[in-house]
This record gives structure tokens, C-alpha cells and sequence, in this order.
């Protein structure tokens, strides 16, 4: 088991690699071959439905609440 230490370490050591622009050009290409993976598209859409889901339930409730406030007063 690493310790705070070790993870802090790791940590920077990362920083520093991803500092140089070769290593950020090879990240880039990684993660647009990443995204293209069938199993990432299905985690991705289904978090954009649960994320919308819950825009529509925020919507829907303040709505219901401001109509509340409204005819209160």
C-alpha cells in the first residue's frame, strides 16, 4: 500500500512529465483512441442522460416552486 508520501511523489513526478509538450501530444492522442472505445461511448452517453435526468427534475421543481411562491403571496 502506497503511503502520502509515495502519492504526493507520484503526483508531481506526473506534473512534470505532462509539462513537456511531447508528453502532452502523446496524452492527447491516447485520449482521442480512448474515447472511440465502445464501452467508453456507452459510459459517456449514459452520463449525459443521467446528467440531463437531473436537469430536468432541477427545472421541473423550481418551477413548481415558484409557481408556490407566487400564488402564496
Amino acid at each position: 500500500m502506497r503511503t502520502e508520501q509515495d502519492k504526493l511523489n507520484r503526483k508531481e513526478a506526473n506534473q512534470r512529465y505532462y509539462k513537456l509538450e511531447e508528453n502532452k501530444e502523446q496524452k492527447r492522442n491516447y485520449m482521442k483512441e480512448y474515447v472511440k472505445r465502445n464501452y467508453v461511448k456507452a459510459q459517456r452517453h449514459e452520463y449525459y442522460l443521467r446528467r440531463k435526468i437531473r436537469e430536468a427534475s432541477n427545472e421541473e421543481l423550481h418551477a413548481r416552486n415558484t409557481e408556490r411562491f407566487a400564488n402564496h403571496g
